[in-house]
């Protein structure tokens, strides 16, 4: 237990340390640099609290799964980056007109995240893979599994439209930040005026949902012994796009970034078990002797 500890901590140190110098180094936008130049030294300690929670998901998934090696590897890296980065950065790029941000810049935002994973992946991947045991492939149904993704993107717009109007719409300086006023619309009243100003938002996010849905399938194979080890897997991956909202950044004032963290922490725990339970499928594994 406690070279685990010892472990994870190196690993979180490495991960905050690599994090670090990959926006210290990359080339950011002069205008994006001089809005992060005051950042909050506060934001060392939500960085490295961040940094423990995706290591530690990296690791619980390494402890539950028969893959090993650069498999595993893959895999984790995919998984991680692709909820973490990809899927967050995209949505910066379709409310676009909210940020200072060239896309150039979203893009490098990505890198930055994909710098310090690739480094803490394979070293957690080192230290506690199994290499004792032999994956059984399965046969992949893709009828049901695009019927499934199809579910899981109607599900993720329902629950992104009732988290981001009950929760995230309730506070002010979020109305303000993105629509330029602080009036509150009923929520039907929001989806109507979503509906004439901005329709496309509802098959984007449906798209983002199908998305979230793709990146669980390699989970989905990975842990495939333990219906609650699977569910806690998604509910742990899901929500390293939420806690990285800890972090004081230069995207958002602080109260609009503390609505998100509460509605994306709560919405994306509740879409993980939704998810969890859609895709979860028992797969027997065996044991090397």
């Amino acid at each position: 237990m406690i070279k685990t500890f010892f472990k994870l901590l190196l690993a979180t140190v490495l991960f905050t340390i690599l994090f670090t110098v990959a926006n210290a180094l990359l080339p950011f936008s002069q205008g994006f640099k001089e809005l992060g130049s005051s950042r909050d030294p506060i934001a060392l300690l939500f960085l490295f609290i961040s940094s423990a929670w995706t290591c530690f998901t990296i690791y619980f998934v390494i402890m539950h799964t028969d893959y090993s090696g650069k498999y595993l590897f893959l895999n984790l890296l995919f998984v991680i980056f692709f909820v973490q980065y990809f899927m967050t950065q995209i949505e910066t790029l379709f409310f676009g007109h909210a940020f200072a941000l060239s896309k150039p810049d979203i893009i490098l935002l990505m890198i930055a995240g994909l710098f310090p994973l690739l480094g803490v992946t394979a070293l957690l991947v080192k230290f506690f893979q199994n290499k004792n045991t032999v994956y059984e492939k399965g046969k992949v149904n893709i009828r049901d599994i695009l019927v499934k993704l199809g579910i899981i993107g109607v599900i993720y717009l329902c629950v992104y439209m009732i988290f981001g109007y009950f929760v995230a719409w309730q506070f002010e300086e979020l109305r303000i930040f993105y629509s330029g006023s602080s009036e509150k619309l009923s929520f039907w009243g929001k989806i109507v005026n979503n509906i004439k100003t901005n329709p496309v938002i509802f098959p984007f996010q449906i798209f983002r949902g199908i998305l979230f849905g793709i990146a669980i399938i390699p989970i989905k194979n990975m842990v495939s012994k333990n219906k609650m080890a699977f569910i806690t897997s998604v509910c742990l991956i899901y929500l390293c796009a939420a806690v990285v909202l800890l972090i004081p950044n230069a995207l958002f004032p602080d109260m609009v970034r503390i609505a998100h963290l509460i509605e994306m922490s709560s919405s994306m725990l509740l879409f993980g078990i939704i998810v969890g339970n859609i895709l979860y499928e028992s797969r027997k594994t065996s044991t090397q002797i």
